[in-house]
This record gives structure tokens, C-alpha cells and sequence, in this order.
């Protein structure tokens, strides 16, 4: 029944009470609203010991008042104020946009009035549904023979169907991912489903009005889509890709089986329903799905993407950016030279040179991998600053840049590189070859710290750790780049301690350290260097005081000379 019916007696406690006042204080389950209520006294609804009353009716003890409230006049007022967008219609057909967020049941009667040529609502029916978080254009019959010609039209494959969609992830061939199988579920995939459908019940709910026939045409092994077109691919932090394309879809279309279709192969629409996922910092942009092109016997109706999907790509690229400047920033403040980051890794942030496995370093260019330091241009400074050298001593070679440029400036040099990465070495080894410098090379694998040779050099180079390890929580620009290499204890000057030891054992008394020191750094390296002369400071590019050349002072050198007669 769509007539609510209300009898009551006054008693003397509502003695004095305008009527409206009472119905909505104490029937609001009956009138539903104070605007309801209102409506309900213009149609006649409310009387008051059989007549009919106004709602500035008082009460007095002993009134009967009685409400007939027609339930179903206030829906169909409701339906046919509710503003709906046409956007093309003739006596057959219609097309007309849906918004996010409108439950598509109560849509569909909204539209049986807006399509109507008077107040009486016509019978409709629509060639696929969309769920409430989603958006869009809709192909609408408005009359039988209208619907037979759709319907026909519609299961041919002779609709076109174009919808916007972003997903996780970069599809790198979206040809080919049409024709891949679904992946197995994980366990982190259904708790990702499991925590959409808790905080999102209304649009699960909603994913249950797909038609029938629907679900059955584009079932198990049925791909919902024709084809698809890389519209945009946006950087994200908690994605680190997000993908806009545009799908057109095969009929009859299934919207459920599409957020399936992509769930089920790990690039998950974005949204808060089943078979999507949310983005953290953009939990409020609902659903990304919006059919924005509809197509039927000449007839061509599109629409713009929704604002929302704009403004959530934007947000995406501002707080990466955002990240990416911080780690900079970082890497500059500690005074580490920026390296270029590969746009299209698939590792985010992952450096170019390794994606390359080369980079250039001192005009010449040198094999690297992640089991070496990559080669920075503020270390030419120390290849600058070796002159007339004989033999050479490069500390923690890594891949060999410093050595091997060295050798390269210097014909007659022969040199030895010293790490205590075993990969590394082998990378040195094979730069040498490449280089033809492997006649005037060798690399020995041995720890600094126990730096033993029955040699000597006339400059010993070294680039030692120096960040401090507490900046690994801080600097991210460097997570794939080995640590060793990079941090040292000590607020970062560890490995100078050890070398201002260990040293003069290898160095020959009018030989040349040559080191590279971080920003900042310069004049604490010195005061550790007690008994050695500062023979240059050498500025690197970015103007910080980057390469610090010693020598042992005469008194040390007289000792030693001394120590070696006796």
C-alpha cells in the first residue's frame, strides 16, 4: 500500500500544539520530514475531527486527528523533480548521462518521467546498467518498437561503447593483455577485495543490479573488451603507475566483469568497490569507470572524462613529485650528486645507469650493476687532480672509474684497484678489457682496513663511504645503490679514521692522498689528517669543496726514514 494511515486522540499534554509541530515531533516515522509534512496538508491529507486542517491547526485535548499520507505521491514527486541529463532523444531513443553516486534503480524511474512528453512516466528500458559509484552515458529505449531495434542492435555488436577507466599499474601491451589468462588470486588480492567490500557496502550492493544476460554474455572466458588505448600514464607513490584507457567494450556490457576482468589480472581499477582498489591518499574519488562515448546507427553522443579523474591524477603526480624533490633535496643537502632516474623503470626510482648497465664517467664509458657505487661527476675532481703519476692505488675501485680513468690520462701509469666487493671486481676487470687498459690494471679484493702490499705508491685515490648511516632512513634516492659504498659511522667519518692509519704503509714519503671528501666534510677530514700537509682543496661543479690532496709532513717523513735505516 502506498497510503500510511495515522489516528490518534490529543491528549492533555499536547494541549495547545500547532498540529505540524506535533506530527513531526512525534510521527516523523509517518511524515518523514517537515517538507513532507507540509505537502501532506496542501494534498489534504490531514484532518482534524473529520475536516480537513492547515497545518497552523492547535490542538486541544480530546481532538482526533487523522493522516492519510500517500507514500507513493511523494516518490513520484520526488522522481519527477529529480534533475536528469538528456542528452539526445527522438520517440525511440534517448541518451542520457548518469552522475556518480545516483543509485541506478531509482535513476531509471527518475528517467520514465524526465523522458515523458507529460507528468505520466513512460515504460523504458535500458541496454545496460551502471552501478552507483559509477558514471557515464546511457542507451535508453522509450517505446517497444524502439526497444526490439536496440535490443537487436545492441546484442549484433552493431553499439558502440567506449568507457574511461584508470587502473593500477602500466599495461606495457595492452594488445596482448586482452589475451592474458587470469593470475592467481593472493592472499593480499582478497584482502584487497575483502577491505573494499567492508568500507564500500552501498556499491557492492549496487554491483548486484547487472543484468542477468549480462553477466551470462561476457562469463567465464569471455573477454568484456574489444580493444584498448593508453590514454595517460600518471606516477604514483602508492601505485607507482597509473594507467587511463580507454576500453571499448564488447556488448552486452557487463561493468562487473570489467573491474573482474582487471582485478583478476593484478592492474585493479581504482575505486572502493568489489573487484577494485583504492588509492590511499585519494580514498574519496570513488569509482574510475565512465562510459564517455556511445555510438548507434549514425547517432554519436560523447562526453568529457569526469573532473574527479583529472584532479585524482594531478594529486597522484603532485605527491610523487612531491617525494622525488624531498629525496633530492636529501641527496643534495648530504652532498650527493642527483643521478637521472629511468621515467619508464618499472622499479620506481630505479637510476638510469642501471637500467642502461653503462654510464659515462670522464669522457669514457664504464659497465655498472647494483653491486657498485655509480660513477658521479663531482668525482672527476680527484682524476683532475692526480699529476705525474707513476704507480696508483685506487681504495674501493668499485666498478674502476677512478683507476681506469687515471690510467687512461696517464700512458706510462700502471695501477692496482682494491675492493672488497667480488662483483664489483669483476666489473672492474671487464671495464679494463673494454678500455684496453687491462696490460697497466689488476684489481685485488681485500678490505681496506687490512690494507696489505709489499709496494708502493706514489698517489693512492679513494672515494670512501661518507654519509652517515643515521641519513638512511632519510635518503630513499639511493635504495638501489649497495650501502657499503655509501654510508659509514661515525657521523660519516669512519673509513677517513681507518685511512689516515693505514695509509702511510702503502704510500711513498713524497707520494700524494688523494681523496674525496662530502659536503661539509672537508675541514673535519683535515683535522684527522694530523701529520699530513693540505697540498690542494678542489671545488667539484656544483662549488662545494669536494677533493682534498695530502702529504705527509717532513717531520713524518724523517721518522720514517729514519725508522727504515735503523
Amino acid at each position: 500500500m502506498d497510503i500510511t494511515h495515522l489516528s490518534v486522540t490529543i491528549t492533555s499534554k499536547d494541549d495547545g500544539c500547532r498540529i505540524k509541530k506535533y506530527l513531526t515531533q512525534h510521527h516523523r516515522a509517518v511524515v518523514q520530514s517537515k517538507a513532507c509534512c507540509r505537502q501532506a496538508f496542501v494534498r489534504g491529507e490531514v484532518s482534524v475531527n473529520g475536516e480537513t486542517a492547515e497545518e497552523t491547526r492547535i490542538l486541544r485535548t480530546g481532538d482526533v486527528v487523522e493522516v492519510n499520507y500517500n507514500k507513493g505521491h511523494v516518490a513520484r514527486e520526488r522522481l519527477s523533480s529529480m534533475p536528469v541529463d538528456v542528452r539526445y532523444q527522438d520517440q525511440d531513443v534517448a541518451i542520457v548521462y548518469k552522475a556518480s553516486g545516483q543509485s541506478f534503480g531509482v535513476f531509471e524511474r527518475a528517467m520514465a518521467y524526465a523522458l515523458s512528453p507529460d507528468t505520466t512516466p513512460i515504460r523504458i528500458w535500458c541496454a545496460y546498467t551502471l552501478q552507483k559509484a559509477a558514471s557515464g552515458l546511457l542507451l535508453v529505449a522509450k517505446s517497444e518498437e524502439g526497444k526490439q531495434q536496440l535490443q537487436d542492435a545492441y546484442r549484433s555488436g552493431e553499439v558502440e561503447i567506449t568507457m574511461r577507466v584508470v587502473i593500477h599499474g602500466d599495461l606495457p601491451d595492452p594488445e596482448a593483455f586482452l589475451s592474458t589468462p587470469p593470475l592467481t588470486t593472493t592472499a593480499s588480492d582478497q584482502a584487497t577485495k575483502a577491505t573494499n567490500d567492508h568500507q564500500s557496502k552501498d556499491m557492492v550492493e549496487e554491483d548486484d543490479e547487472e543484468e542477468e544476460e549480462t553477466l551470462e554474455a561476457n562469463g567465464e572466458g569471455n573477454a568484456p573488451i574489444r580493444r584498448i588505448i593508453k590514454v595517460e600514464r600518471t606516477r604514483s607513490n602508492a601505485a607507482k603507475y597509473l594507467d587511463t584507457l580507454d576500453l571499448e567494450l564488447a556488448t552486452p556490457v557487463s561493468t562487473q566483469n570489467i573491474r573482474r576482468f582487471f582485478f583478476d589480472r593484478h592492474y585493479p581499477i581504482v575505486g572502493n568497490s568489489t573487484y577494485t582498489k583504492m588509492l590511499k591518499a585519494s580514498r574519496d574519488k570513488g569509482l574510475c569507470m565512465s562510459i564517455t562515448r556511445v555510438s548507434y546507427k549514425g547517432l554519436i553522443e560523447t562526453a568529457p572524462e569526469p573532473v574527479k579523474f583529472g584532479l585524482l591524477r594531478a594529486r597522484e603526480h603532485k605527491f610523487w613529485q612531491r617525494k622525488v624533490d624531498a629525496a633530492h633535496e636529501a641527496m643534495r643537502r648530504a652532498g650527493v650528486d642527483v643521478l637521472d632516474v629511468d621515467a619508464d623503470a618499472e622499479q620506481d626510482g630505479r637510476p638510469l645507469a642501471y637500467r642502461l648497465g653503462e654510464c659515462s664517467f670522464a669522457g669514457l664509458t664504464f659497465r655498472v650493476s647494483e653491486a657498485c657505487l655509480i660513477p658521479r661527476p663531482s668525482s672527476e675532481t680527484l682524476v683532475d687532480a692526480v699529476k705525474d703519476v707513476r704507480r696508483v692505488l685506487d681504495i674501493g675501485t668499485g666498478c674502476g672509474n677512478l683507476l681506469l680513468a687515471i690510467l687512461s690520462r696517464h700512458p706510462s701509469a700502471t695501477g692496482v684497484g682494491l675492493d672488497v666487493s667480488h662483483d664489483a671486481l669483476e666489473l672492474a676487470r671487464s671495464n679494463a678489457t673494454q678500455l684496453r687498459l687491462d696490460g697497466r690494471a689488476r684489481f685485488v679484493e681485500q678490505d681496506m682496513a687490512d690494507l696489505d702490499f709489499d709496494e708502493a705508491f706514489d698517489v693512492v685515490v679513494c672515494n670512501p663511504p661518507y654519509l652517515a648511516a643515521e641519513q638512511k632512513v632519510k635518503i630513499d634516492g639511493l635504495d638501489h645503490e649497495p650501502a657499503s659504498a655509501l654510508f659509514a659511522d661515525e657521523d660519516g667519518y669512519a673509513w677517513y679514521q681507518v685511512l689516515q692509519r693505514v695509509v702511510p704503509s702503502v704510500l711513498e714519503l713524497d707520494g700524494r692522498l688523494v681523496l674525496e671528501c662530502g659536503k661539509g666534510m672537508m675541514d673535519r677530514v683535515k683535522s684527522l689528517f694530523t701529520d699530513w700537509d693540505v697540498v690542494e682543496v678542489r671545488k667539484d661543479r656544483q662549488g662545494w669543496d669536494r677533493c682534498l690532496v695530502l702529504k705527509q709532513k717532513p717531520c713524518t717523513v724523517d721518522k720514517k726514514r729514519k725508522l727504515d735505516t735503523e
